[in-house]
């Protein structure tokens, strides 16, 4: 099974992939991860992605693409997507090469539809363990000096670079809305539409609801 989850930021796509992949025994393929270690690396690509990072505007299609392609060589066809495609140019690539190396394409596409206010105050109180990727909200912990992992026991949690900046936010989001028109349309009778603004524990029933129901 081949599953995309999408939605705009602070819509949790991060953490309900690890539940997915977890409860359907998928491979996971997160381009946001794949870019933040290439940023971690130092490298000259890895510069230029946090300059674009950081300004609030999208990878080159090209880049992503290509991540994406030699992703596809370690993994069989049971994986999900997280934050892929983004655009009908990117959708129209991931049809050819599912093709090409699965013959099929994506089985199941998950919308997280949020609601602008929700996803900003979310994403101001966003924190990220290094680790393992694990999501949670500052305001959770009790002490905002003593932010660990309860997953890995890490302390290395930490806020996103493109998560401080609210002007960076906004114009994630707006090109997140302009974008998901087409996809939209593209998979319309793949597509499922989940309320991200309920509780982690809300949509992830809702969201196997209707995979359940879609597979029958």
């Amino acid at each position: 099974m081949i599953i995309t989850i999408f939605g705009p930021p602070g819509s949790g796509k991060g953490t309900q992939s690890i539940l997915l992949i977890a409860k359907y025994n998928l491979q996971l393929i997160s381009i946001g991860d794949l870019l933040r270690n290439i940023i971690s690396s130092g490298s000259e690509l890895g510069k230029k992605i946090k300059n674009t990072v950081e300004s609030g505007n999208l990878i080159q299609d090209e880049v992503i693409c290509e991540l994406l392609r030699s992703q596809l060589a370690c993994v069989d066809d049971n994986f999900l997507l997280d934050g892929f495609p983004r655009n009908l140019n990117q959708a129209h690539f991931l049809t050819q090469v599912l093709r090409e190396r699965y013959n099929k394409d994506v089985d199941i596409v998950i919308e997280l539809q949020l609601d602008g206010e929700v996803a900003i105050k979310r994403l101001k109180d966003r924190l990220v363990c290094l680790d393992c990727k694990s999501v949670y909200s500052a305001s959770s912990f009790k002490s905002g000096n003593n932010f660990v992992c309860t997953k890995c026991k890490s302390t290395r949690l930490e806020r996103r670079v493109d998560d401080s900046d609210l002007s960076a936010i906004n114009k994630r989001m707006s090109e997140y809305h302009i974008q998901i028109k087409d996809l939209r349309e593209y998979y319309k009778d793949k597509l499922l539409t989940i309320n991200a603004n309920l509780s982690v524990v809300q949509v992830k029933q809702e969201i196997e609801n209707k995979i359940s129901c879609n597979l029958v």
